[in-house]
């Protein structure tokens, strides 16, 4: 049905096209200081990452997740999905790369 490379770039492309609305979930839930909304966007997002061989954005969701459970200072939260922001960007450029190449 699908030859190795074929099933790489369609996991990849839907990564690229779900995960940032994701995110969008996430970053809207810290702006509404939704609490039990960012425990669930980070939840939902965490075994994407572990998929995608990012075990370290997988931790740092936890760490968010965790935050949110304890509803901890907002504006902790608000850091800590900005270092995951930077990250996931730096990983979101290495999969466009990698898709182009194979």
């Amino acid at each position: 049905m699908f030859n190795n490379e074929d099933m790489i770039k369609e996991f990849i492309a839907l990564y690229r096209t779900q995960t940032p609305l994701d995110f969008e979930k996430l970053t809207a839930a810290i702006t509404a200081k939704d609490y039990q909304e960012i425990n669930n966007a980070a939840h939902h997002i965490k075994p994407t990452m572990e998929y995608i061989g990012a075990p370290h954005l997988k931790e740092q969701l936890q760490l968010i997740e965790s935050l949110a459970k304890e509803t901890a200072d907002i504006n902790h939260i608000e850091s800590e999905c900005s270092l995951l922001k930077i990250q996931f960007n730096e990983l979101f450029t290495e999969l466009e790369q990698y898709e182009k190449s194979i």
